[in-house]
């Protein structure tokens, strides 16, 4: 399957609370990572997300570090090509939020069968399924 993880699921992975503990889908978040870098499941990240992601880790982390952790999940996760007619057709995607959109943008552009999100909700009305990490390892996506 091919899966487009949100910046959310992201962080999970790669940024702690600010408390120093684990953020709460940390496991679920992780394991599902994990499959897209098994080569179990296709992993697609939007463009935007590489710039959230990057600036929630450099807090913590080096510009280097944080570099490398780029091109880390560049190794892995695959962005798919969205430009001005995409972007220009966000209202179309079911969600009155523009970032969503955008995620959703990538996702029909990415062929994704879903978008791996904690924020559900968010996405009800979008083109592509929406479920929460726990929910896709369960087995039964959508």
């Amino acid at each position: 399957m091919r899966l487009l993880l949100d910046a959310n699921v992201l962080l999970d992975c790669l940024v702690e609370e600010s408390n120093g503990e684990p953020r709460a889908g940390k496991v679920a978040s992780e394991a599902v990572f994990q499959m897209c870098d098994d080569g179990e499941h296709e992993g697609l990240i939007a463009w935007q997300t590489l710039c959230i992601i990057s600036y929630f880790y450099e807090r913590l982390h080096s510009a280097e570090e944080t570099g490398e952790m780029i091109d880390g999940l560049l190794a892995i996760l695959e962005v798919p090509t969205v430009g001005s007619w995409e972007a220009s057709r966000w209202r179309t995607h079911g969600t009155p939020d523009v970032e969503d959109a955008l995620q959703v943008a990538c996702a029909v552009s990415g062929h994704a069968d879903y978008i791996i999100t904690r924020n559900v909700k968010d996405f009800m009305a979008s083109t592509v399924p929406a479920i929460t990490p726990e929910h896709f390892l369960s087995g039964l996506p959508v």
